[in-house]
């Protein structure tokens, strides 16, 4: 393995709309196969979408490779691509503390450390800068696409749309609910389910609003987990997922004391 300090980077290759790609490329057509695309040719169309992918030997290959270099829309590609990572489930405000914070068990952690840090989120300047350096860190890491935990608050969750949006991370994301005052703090969480509700539903216009065909954000019902949700909360959630066919959400049984609290107020 080289030491990781004599590793060059890749060399940048530009804006890649409207021009053909010839490199080595890995695909997972099925979950439980890779293939590798050798001297391949990759269309990109001007909205930067794959249009086609044409390996050699195929009927198109020779000609689109003629044209592609006659037109100078050939971009040969230093080394191989990889598809981009999808990371199912990050709290974006949450990275701050990363690594952090660990000696409390889960209820604790939230009220101690979590609650307090998410709280700063209201202020837009904090929240920015925030999350700018983690879409742009996940980015540089390979993740192309994130699912996202927000806050409870509605205008920081926009915020973290906006920024997803213009740095092209196709970002699938959730304003948190949280209502019940018996594991919520007075300064951190929802006035009422009905406030909760109508805010997500705010954050799911404002997604379709800013991103129309849905290519790269996508608003989730985010409940934050049972504890943190009254049932009408849970239940106009549910309802309003249906209506809008929203992706939904939230933790479930993620330590003994959720586990425990889900089978006291549920049953199961």
């Amino acid at each position: 393995m080289p030491d990781g300090d004599n590793i060059e980077p890749p060399a940048a290759i530009g804006d890649l709309r409207g021009r053909i790609v010839l490199g080595t490329f890995f695909d997972a057509p099925a979950a439980d196969r890779v293939a590798c695309l050798k001297d391949a040719l990759v269309a990109i169309d001007a909205a930067g979408t794959i249009d086609r992918v044409l390996s050699p030997g195929s009927p198109e290959y020779d000609r689109t490779l003629r044209e592609a270099e006659a037109l100078d829309r050939l971009v040969r590609l230093p080394g191989m691509l990889l598809p981009g990572f999808v990371d199912l489930h990050v709290h974006a405000p949450q990275y701050p503390q990363l690594g952090k914070a660990l000696d409390e068990p889960l209820e604790v952690w939230l009220q101690r450390y979590t609650f307090p840090l998410e709280a700063r989120y209201a202020d837009l300047d904090f929240a920015a800068r925030r999350y700018t350096a983690l879409v742009d860190d996940l980015l540089a890491c390979g993740t192309t696409t994130a699912l996202y935990f927000a806050t409870v608050d509605l205008q920081a969750t926009k915020l973290l749309a906006d920024i997803c949006f213009a740095k092209h991370q196709r970002g699938l994301i959730g304003k948190v609910a949280m209502d019940d005052p018996a594991e919520c703090p007075p300064y951190y969480r929802d006035a009422s389910a009905q406030i909760g509700i109508a805010q997500t539903r705010d954050f799911i216009a404002y997604a379709r609003t800013l991103d129309p065909e849905g290519r790269l954000i996508l608003p989730v019902v985010t409940p934050r987990f049972t504890p943190s949700c009254t049932d009408e909360m849970l239940a106009g959630l549910g309802a309003l997922a249906h209506e809008t066919g929203c992706h939904i959400q939230t933790h479930c049984s993620e330590s003994d004391w959720a586990h425990g609290h889900a089978h006291a107020r549920f049953g199961r």
